[in-house]
């Protein structure tokens, strides 16, 4: 059973596979912020992910995907924070999105 989120079941849906097309089957994705918070109203699109990827395709990478869901669900404001495993640069909000947020793959 899906963890209930503030988007529709056909857009996570989307998400996913648009996901999948543009990252490694080894990579995860989380969906967090105002989106996971059922009291919450409206907000942007926050994904997190997790990419075995090397740093120099990141940017192309999360153009394409952002680009690809807007093809799908419609442009909105979709933020995309990728955190490179095999690199040494760590952010708060990479540990943030994954214990506050859901996964999704």
């Amino acid at each position: 059973m899906r963890q209930k989120v503030r988007l529709r079941d056909s857009d996570v849906d989307h998400i996913i596979e648009s996901f999948k097309q543009h990252f490694g089957k080894d990579d995860h994705l989380w969906l967090f912020g105002s989106r996971v918070d059922l009291e919450k109203r409206g907000g942007d699109i926050d994904l997190y992910v997790e990419t075995y990827l090397p740093q120099s395709e990141i940017l192309l990478k999360k153009m394409r995907f952002r680009g690809d869901l807007w093809r799908r669900i419609g442009e909105q404001k979709i933020d995309v924070v990728v955190n490179v495993i095999e690199s040494d640069f760590e952010l708060p909000i990479y540990e943030n999105a994954k214990k506050e947020g859901v996964m999704l793959i």
